[in-house]
């Protein structure tokens, strides 16, 4: 027993050892530090373990360097350098500040900023269905006034390139895009009829797979008047679907369409 500092001289230039060099097996040794609550903790072919009641604080140079201390966390104030080394066994993340596997970032869907439907009009005026896409509506106007224009980043007037318009309708009438794989939507740009009349005021956005059960997706709040100007849709969907329809439920009279429509999807 002693009190007061205890100083080792390093003259010579030899080591200096302090501790125990003769461990018996099933023995510990232990260095205490206040108390047996913050010690240095040894027991033979065991790990060694540094105990503390109130956390260990690594500091470097009067810098904090490692915070253990938090029983849910080890808080560190320094770059991480992993000498191209992993880490591993992240779990899923759930808060926006975590770091994620890559098992997650594979797995986790992304936004398509550009739309997924194609031009469906050639400039021969017939319907592209090579690619896999079939535009459909309940009524045309004439043959002029076909669904597939809807479904062009051009505007040319009638024929070509023009827009989709109904046949004398304003109320339940549709127009609808069958797509060659199931697709999950983030969002849909519309667009009424070059004019600017005959606008759909009432609206939503229906989607399906089997041709027979639909889906509600989007209700646009009423009044949300298509008219020539694009407009953009956030939909808030869940699974997958390969057909989806703009139903009317209300336009101006009498002969109400749409310019441009256009689906934004996710990546798989």
């Amino acid at each position: 027993m002693m009190t007061g500092n205890l100083l080792l001289s390093a003259d010579g230039g030899n080591d200096r050892l302090f501790g125990c060099t003769d461990l018996p097996h099933g023995n510990t040794f232990t260095c205490v530090f206040g108390d047996t609550l913050n010690r240095l903790h040894f027991t033979l072919t065991n790990y060694v373990t540094l105990e503390s009641s109130h956390g260990l604080l690594v500091k470097c140079r009067g810098e904090d360097v490692c915070l253990m201390g938090n029983p849910s966390e080890i808080i560190i104030y320094k770059v991480i350098r992993m000498n191209s080394n992993s880490i591993t066994n992240l779990p899923i993340p759930t808060l926006p500040h975590e770091a994620a596997n890559k098992l997650y970032v594979d797995s986790d869907s992304r936004k398509i900023l550009h739309g997924y439907v194609p031009p469906l009009r050639s400039m021969g005026g017939r319907n592209n269905i090579k690619l896999g896409f079939i535009a459909t509506a309940s009524s045309q106007l004439s043959n002029y006034y076909r669904a597939s224009n809807a479904f062009n980043c051009f505007y040319t007037g009638r024929g070509t390139g023009g827009e989709w318009v109904s046949n004398n309708k304003t109320k339940n009438f549709w127009i609808q895009v069958k797509c060659p794989d199931l697709v999950r939507i983030w969002k849909i740009a519309l667009r009424g009829r070059e004019t600017n009349t005959q606008r759909i005021y009432r609206w939503q956005l229906e989607a399906w797979t089997d041709d027979v059960n639909f889906v509600t997706l989007f209700l646009a709040p009423n009044p949300t008047h298509l008219g020539n100007e694009v407009q953009q849709f956030k939909v808030d969907t869940v699974h997958k679907y390969n057909c989806y329809r703009l139903l009317c439920l209300e336009a101006e009279p009498s002969n109400s369409g749409v310019s441009y429509m256009q689906l934004f999807i996710y990546s798989d």
